[in-house]
């Protein structure tokens, strides 16, 4: 009985990014045959979206948010990543202590009421 011996997965890091244009105004890339991230033309731009779906960043050229997918640990995304975490929990925060200091002042008026 002779074995048949399949050929090596190429890894990732050798293989090219393939781009299909699924819409108008949309493209999908694929990475080893594995899907990679999206480009959506939107006004005044493309927003490039990773293989999970999170935002990479907003670019001014298609090949721009293209190249953007090629390394989401680029210091460019890495650090619009970080950028839009510190947003996020300053805004949270603030709407935290937002609630926070009406649910006290609703507390201390309420024996007036």
């Amino acid at each position: 009985m002779s074995s048949a011996t399949s050929p090596a997965p190429t890894p990732l890091s050798s293989a090219r990014v393939l781009w299909a244009k699924v819409d108008t105004g949309f493209w999908v890339a694929h990475h080893g045959g594995e899907y990679f991230g999206c480009v959506d033309a939107v006004a005044g731009g493309f927003v490039a979206r990773d293989a999970h779906g999170v935002p990479i960043g907003r670019f001014d050229t298609l090949d721009s948010a293209k190249s953007s997918l090629r390394s989401t640990t680029h210091p460019v995304n890495v650090s619009r990543r970080r950028l839009l975490d510190r947003a996020s929990l300053t805004a949270a925060t603030a709407l935290g202590g937002a609630a926070l200091a009406l649910g006290l002042t609703a507390g201390a008026l309420a024996p007036y009421l």
